[in-house]
This record gives structure tokens, C-alpha cells and sequence, in this order.
């Protein structure tokens, strides 16, 4: 139905973009649910009908928010368990739960547009609706209600209030229902992600008898693209709760389902997602649990035991903006209050202003600012930090918040020995470095330079990278590595930059087509209007991946820098690493893969059979290439794990699944467990990050064969047929199947025309 309504709008505009007197709102582009439901219970025609009446268009498609199909569904589970008698929205728009199902349902309404929209068009018999002023409207109503469920705006100064001491007219609505609320009743309303967060809301409700049960948070994004704030679905009511129920709804309601009935049993869920009880006094937010959990998860893998900051060292704010006069005292480090920024353990390391950072001076008993300062800066130290950061606007440190600050580091002998380790390898990094600008000052001491480094370094190295690379690509370097035949070296090589290129542009795209939303918004990035790209995808060449490559890659970039649409790109991959994003979105990759491409033509074109002297300078060069593309890698892989499901059984809600782990070049591969909370198909490969329990469906451009241990690369569309390539399996290094109707579903992602 939906994609019939927004076809139908679509070509309404383009008929109306013709008329000189005719100017589409903005709102026209934004939010179609009320559309929808219109053509869900009357049919297409009075979609149509409405479409082509100027009045009534412009109050159905004006829209100042969005509310997801998922909430509706989940606030219906609470209204099938509660079978109230009598609802109220006390501020009622077109958007509203209320009027969709129950008939013993009422609403005050602000909005004359909305008024016309459910008493005209959903036909809402208006003595269940009153126009006017909401507050007045409330506080002359003598009936009380045993469920009241409300969308108030978000971020909405209170002004209808005389004595306001929360200061948000969301706050101020609901404390004020309450007061028609049945003993037993339940208040829903959906609140920005603050409230669970202002001390002075917390204490404004429970000086009013309110006290807080569940707090459902809304998934990034949920309110796009007209509004970008985080929110949750709060229940309230006037029976005290000792805890409150903490979770995040899913877009799938079988989730939501198994998250209602974990919040009605009042019990913690298998995952976070799926519930846990906390103390609402000293909550903060969602995103801060859940970089708890990850950093507990984390910390037991380190084997060592949990300490709090205050426990090793006292924290001092600095005032001055001048680095030359900030009082160093020894043993201390540099925590940056704001940003990403890194922990430094000098003044003269800032990369901000002094008073942007907090200045930690350690006991020499416990911990030593070299390893401290350096164990910041890791994926674990990182999070540690972000664990304590304040606000929901911009967050930040406070001296408060950074003494909770959870570490897990070892004994002070322990921290000493591996700064001892480390010191020797910054010596042999100084000896390379010394000997590399030897060999560039005076190139004819090659051999000299050469003898000096084979006594100390045996280059096993890269065989300890693929260990951490997907076998997709990692089973094509194994062949490089295997062979000693120059021409052999040289297609491994060239086989892997086209398949790394490929698989990295899957990535992504197979993350952002999680929400077909957002995809479908947002593909104008990667996807262009170029005509010689048009259908570049059905017979895929190095050169279109690469494009593709670098337009996601970009595109990852722009939304990384964007702060409405940051926590969007996390989730969708997973919540991967920094390491895993600075790589993907590295501007050098799609530099190195374009320039293997151009050698390889290069190559091509000059045709015949080359020297053994040829063949050995194109692979010198080449692994420089490969030298250069795993710097940009570096350990971007080391969380990451592309898995091929196994059996799975479902238990409370999850999916314990029998997983095996396509890393390295090893088989057979590990087998392992993980919690999922979708059901996953073993037809079909998923990539995740260790610890998460959202495997992604990978875009089905990659077949694995568990038989012969074999993966294939999409190539081409071969009259009706697709075609594979397998870049590491001899025997059966091509295959076609047969072009369905699920795989052109798959190519038309990448044409414009389809996802407009």
C-alpha cells in the first residue's frame, strides 16, 4: 500500500510542479502515515481524492511528526493487556493512538488542520474530540481515564503552566494528566530522550506521586527526517515501581513482543535490547547502559579486575588556554572533557584548548601515565570515557562522572612490563626509521640496508594479518603468499584488490540496507546519474567497484561527521570499532585500488609474455600497494567476524545459533555460539561485531560453498544467468545459476530509478 501511495504522490508533484500557482510544501516529501492509513481503511480512490483537493492535500501531507508503525504496534500490546475502558490524548493530531482502535476514546486537539483530518476524514465522531486550548481543555475534564497516551511535541518550553518547575511542556502535560488518571491507570507518552535524564524532571515527578516504569527507546532516526532527536515511549503511573524497566524497540514487532512480556514478568532480558531493570534516580540514557554492558563484556576478556579512576588518582579542571602554562605535575595524563580528541600525558601533546581537558594525576602505586595514557586510547579505554560523558546534546566529562570512570587494567608490575616491551619495539621502529632514511639518501646502499634488517626481523607478519582478514580475501592472499611463481604472485594480487574492493563496497551497502528508509533517502550519494554507470552492475567491472567503493566510503565519511546522523550509521553497522570506520572511510583506499587498476590495463595493453625481470617488478610493486592498503587496514578487522549460520534454537526471545567464523585461512573454520536477536538463515552470510547481537545480512554478492570451503564473487549477468568467480578454488573457479526474480530485487539497489 505504502509504495502505491508514494507513487501516487509522486506523480501528483510532478503534475503540480506545471502549475505557476502551485508550490509543494515541504511536508509533501516528509511523512506519508497518514496517507497510508487513509488508504489502509478507504482504498486508493480516496487517496486520490484527497490528493486532488488542494485543501485537504495540504492538511494531510503537513506533518510536524513523524510517529513509526512499530510504536503503534507495541502501545496496542499494552492496550490489549490493560482493555482499558476509557482513553485520552490530551494532545490529540492526526498521528494520534488513541482513535485507531478503541471507541471509548478521547482527545483534546489544538490543531484545526488535524481537527478536519479526524472528524472529516476518519470520521471520529466529534463529541470524542474537543477543539481548543489542550490544558484548559484537561483541567475542566471531571472523568478519569484508565489509560492516557499521548505524542506531545518534543522540546517545547512551558508556557501553559503558571508554576512550571521541569520547564518542558511534555513534563508539565503528563504530570498534569495524572490528575485524571484512574488509581490503577497507566499514562504512555512519548518523551524526548531527556527526560530520563534532567534531574529537575526526575524530581518534579516524584514530588507529584509519579513514578516511572518503563522507559522504550526509540531506535535513531525513528522521527526522520523531520525531526533528528532521540526519544522513548515512557510509562508512568501512580503505583510505586522499585525499578524501572529499561529496553530498545526494534523495527520487527516479534522483538517488541518478547520486550513487553520481559517488562510485564519484570524481569532483565537475555540481551540489553531486550530489557533491564535499573534505578531511575541514577539512570542517564540508553547509550550509556549500553557502553556499560560492552565495557563489562570487554573487561572480562582482559582477565583483569575492575577499578574506579577515583581508586588511582585525583582529577584537577585546568582554566588557563595557554598549554606553556598549565602546572604539569608528574604522573599525569590529559583527558579531553569534549570530542575524540586523544588522552594524552603532556601539556605539550594538546591538540584543544587546556580548559577542554581534565588533568588526572596518578598514584605511582597503582598505575603509570605512559600505560594509562595509552590504554585510553584503545578500543576499551574509549569506551571507558564515553561511559561517563554527560548530556544529550553535546556530552561531556565532569570531574563527577570521570571518577565512576571503570578500567581494567593489570598491576603496576605488569603496566611497567609492557612499557618495557613497548620501548623496544619504538627502538626497532627508530632503527627501521634511521636505516629507511639511509637507504633514500644513498639508494645505492640497498644491499648493505638489506643485510642490516634480515638480521632482525623474519617478515611472518603478513600470515599473522590474514589471520584476521574474512576468508573471502583472506584465502586470496594465502595463494599470494603460497606460491613463488612472479606472473602467479602478480593475479593472486590483482585478484585480491578486485575482490577487496567488492567486498568493501558490500559492507557497506549491506549496512545502510538494513533500513530501507534511510537507504532509500540517502543512495543518491552512491548511486549516480552518470549514464555510462547506468546498469554498470550487471556486468561489474574493477573500475565500477571502485566508484562504488569511494562514493559509500564518502558517504560513510559525510554521515560520520553529521551529528543527526551518527548514532544511525553505528547501529546500522553493528557498533563496530573506531579502527573499522577510519578504515572503510579512509580517502587512500579508493587511491590504491585505482591505481592497481590502472597497471593492471596498463599491463593488459601492452600484451605478449613478460620477463621473469618484468614479472618481479610488478609484483615489488604491487606489494607496495598491498604494503600501503595494510596500513590503512591495520587492525580494522580484529572485531570483526563474517559468519555462515548453523542450527539455532529460540529461547527467551533470542536465537542461541551455532554460528562457524569464515576468518583466516584456516579450516576448518571456529565454531562458535552466538545470541542473535534475528533468526538467521543458512543459506546466507552475516558479518558482526564481537560482542553485538545483530548479525547483518550480508548483500548475497558473495556465495560461500561449506562443501569445497569455497567463495565467489559476483562477475556478471550472462543472458539469464549469473555469473560467480571464485578467486582461491582451482577446480571450479566459475559457476552460473539462474537469474530470479530475489537477485534482480538485489541489482535494482543500485539503480536510481528503483529507489526513488
Amino acid at each position: 500500500m505504502k509504495d502505491n501511495i508514494e507513487k501516487l504522490v509522486r506523480e501528483k508533484l510532478n503534475d503540480l510542479r506545471s502549475l505557476k500557482n502551485e508550490t509543494p510544501i515541504l511536508g509533501w516529501f516528509l511523512n506519508l502515515t497518514t496517507l497510508e492509513r487513509i488508504g489502509n481503511i478507504f482504498g486508493l480512490d480516496k487517496v486520490t481524492e484527497i490528493l486532488n483537493d488542494s485543501a485537504l492535500r495540504n492538511i494531510v501531507l503537513e506533518s510536524y511528526q513523524v510517529i513509526p508503525k512499530f510504536l503503534i504496534d507495541f502501545i496496542s500490546l499494552f492496550e490489549s493487556d490493560l482493555s482499558p475502558k476509557s482513553i485520552l490524548d490530551p494532545w490529540t493530531t492526526k498521528e494520534s493512538f488513541v482513535f485507531r482502535n478503541n471507541y471509548n476514546s478521547f482527545g483534546y486537539c489544538i490543531n484545526e488542520g488535524d481537527y478536519k483530518v479526524l472528524t472529516e476524514i476518519f470520521q471520529i465522531n466529534k463529541s470524542q474530540i474537543k477543539l481548543g486550548e489542550n490544558v484548559k481543555l484537561l483541567r475542566e475534564e471531571k472523568r478519569k481515564f484508565d489509560f492516557i497516551v499521548s505524542f506531545p511535541p518534543f522540546g517545547l518550553r512551558s508556557n501553559s503552566f503558571e508554576k512550571s518547575t521541569s520547564k518542558d511542556f511534555a513534563t508539565d502535560l503528563l504530570i498534569e494528566s495524572s490528575l485524571k488518571l484512574e488509581q490503577n491507570g497507566v499514562l504512555g507518552f512519548l518523551m524526548s530522550a531527556k527526560f530520563a535524564f534532567d534531574k529537575r524532571i526526575k524530581s518534579t515527578l516524584k514530588s507529584n506521586g509519579i513514578y516511572i516504569s518503563g522507559l522504550f527507546y526509540l531506535p535513531e532516526g525513528s522521527h526522520r527526517p523531520i525531526a533528528a532527536v532521540n526519544s522513548c515511549f515512557v510509562i508512568a503511573s501512580k503505583l510505586k515501581s522499585e525499578k524501572t524497566f529499561v529496553s530498545e524497540l526494534s523495527k520487527d514487532n516479534n522483538i517488541n513482543k518478547v520486550i513487553f512480556e520481559n517488562y510485564k514478568k519484570n524481569i532483565n532480558g537475555k540481551t540489553l535490547q531486550l530489557g533491564r531493570l535499573i534505578d531511575f534516580d541514577n539512570f542517564t540514557s540508553y547509550k550509556a547502559l549500553e557502553n556499560n554492558e560492552e565495557l563489562t563484556k570487554l573487561g572480562k576478556r582482559t582477565g583483569n579486575s575492575a577499578i574506579k579512576l577515583a581508586d588511582i588518582g585525583s582529577i584537577h579542571t585546568i582554566k588557563d588556554i595557554n598549554p606553556e602554562n598549565v602546572e604539569h605535575k608528574i604522573n599525569s595524563i590529559y583527558i579531553p572533557k569534549v570530542g575524540n580528541s586523544k588522552v594524552v600525558s603532556s601539556p605539550k601533546d594538546f591538540l584543544i584548548k587546556p580548559k577542554n581537558y581534565l588533568q588526572i594525576t596518578l598514584d605511582d602505586k597503582f598505575s603509570n601515565s605512559t600505560y594509562l595514557s595509552n590504554y585510553f586510547n584503545t578500543h576499551i579505554g574509549r569506551l571507558s570515557i564515553e561511559s561517563c560523558k554527560v548530556g544529550t546534546v553535546i556530552e561531556s566529562l565532569s570531574v563527577n562522572s570521570l571518577l565512576n570512570c571503570i578500567l581494567f587494567i593489570p598491576s603496576i608490575n605488569s603496566q611497567l612490563e609492557v612499557i618495557k616491551v613497548n620501548q623496544q619495539i619504538e627502538k626497532y621502529s627508530q632503527e627501521l626509521i634511521e636505516l629507511q632514511d639511509k637507504l633514500w639518501k644513498r639508494p645505492s646502499s640497498y644491499q648493505e640496508v638489506n643485510k642490516v634488517i634480515s638480521k632482525f626481523v623474519k617478515d611472518k607478519s603478513i600470515i599473522n594479518w590474514l589471520d584476521n582478514l574474512p576468508f573471502p580475501l583472506s584465502s586470496i592472499l594465502w595463494k599470494y603468499q603460497a606460491t613463488t611463481d612472479g606472473k602467479n604472485k602478480i593475479e593472486h594480487l590483482l585478484h585480491f584488490f578486485e575482490a577487496f574492493s567488492e567486498f568493501t563496497a558490500l559492507l557497506m551497502l549491506s549496512a545502510f540496507n538494513q533500513n530501507k528508509e534511510f537507504y532509500k533517502t540517502e543512495c543518491h550519494r552512491w548511486i549516480k546519474d552518470d549514464p555510462s554507470h547506468i546498469d554498470w552492475i550487471k556486468k561489474a567491472t574493477f573500475g565500477g567497484w571502485n566508484n562504488l567503493t569511494a562514493n559509500l566510503s564518502k558517504a560513510t565519511r559525510t554521515f560520520l561527521n553529521d551529528k543527526e546522523k551518527t548514532e544511525i550509521l553505528k547501529s546500522l553497522f553493528g557498533n563496530p570499532t573506531k579502527e573499522f570506520f577510519d578504515f572503510i572511510t579512509n580517502k587512500g583506499i579508493f587511491n590504491i585500488l585505482n591505481e592497481v587498476r590502472e597497471y593492471r590495463n596498463k599491463w593488459k595493453g601492452h600484451g605478449g609474455v613478460s620477463s621473469e625481470q618484468e614479472n618481479k617488478n610488478r609484483v615489488i610493486i604491487l606489494e607496495q600497494k598491498l604494503t600501503e592498503l595494510r596500513q590503512i587496514i591495520k587492525d580494522g578487522f580484529s572485531d570483526f567476524r563474517l559468519i555462515s549460520a548453523g542450527s539455532s534454537v529460540l529461547e527467551d526471545g533470542v536465537n542461541i545459533c551455532k554460528v562457524r567464523e569464515l576468518i583466516g585461512t584456516r579450516t576448518p573454520f571456529n565454531e562458535t555460539e552466538i545470541t542473535s536477536l534475528i533468526q538467521l538463515d543458512i543459506k546466507k552470510l552475516y558479518f558482526i561485531t564481537v560482542g553485538n547481537n545483530k548479525p547483518i545480512e550480508l548483500l548475497p554478492f558473495i556465495k560461500y560453498n561449506q562443501e569445497n570451503k569455497a567463495c565467489y564473487f559476483y562477475s556478471s549477468i550472462e543472458s539469464n544467468d549469473i555469473r560467480w568467480i571464485s578467486f582461491h578454488y582451482e577446480k571450479n573457479s566459475e559457476i552460473n545459476e539462474t537469474l530470479d526474480e530475489k537477485f534482480v530485487e538485489v541489482l535494482n539497489l543500485l539503480n536510481k530509478t528503483n529507489n526513488k
